[in-house]
């Protein structure tokens, strides 16, 4: 269960980092004031850095997705297998049950018998 919270945890995060540098990415270009071709390098490298922080956040989110679908349907497996193991206990419980129930009837009908042969006679 604690896997499938980091996994969307790590999902919500990654992708609120995206969004993030794509913001900064967006509001940087838009400052658009390059005073020279060093500054223009410069602001070249750092929206591409931003750029590529967003994709690795992206990737990284969808990464988190599939881990938790993941953790989802193995939970889900789980727990139908713990429903199919508690319906066979129930079933055998029952069929224990009526067992001894058999036994005990059994055992008492030939006490009855025994008890109604009057000793001392023989058949």
């Amino acid at each position: 269960m604690a896997a499938l919270a980091d996994a969307l945890a790590e999902e919500s995060k990654s992708a609120a980092l995206a969004e993030r540098s794509r913001a900064l990415m967006r509001e940087y270009v838009a400052r658009g004031e390059l005073p020279s071709g060093s500054a223009l390098r410069d602001h070249t490298a750092f929206v591409q850095s931003l750029q590529g922080v967003a994709e690795q956040a992206d990737e990284a989110s969808k990464d988190a997705g599939d881990q938790a679908r993941w953790q989802v349907q193995t939970l889900a497996a789980a727990d139908t297998r713990a429903t199919r193991l508690e319906a066979r206990l129930d079933a055998a419980r029952r069929e224990l049950t009526a067992l001894e129930i058999k036994r005990e009837g059994a055992a008492s009908a030939a006490m009855a018998r025994k008890l109604q042969t009057p000793s001392g006679k023989t058949r």
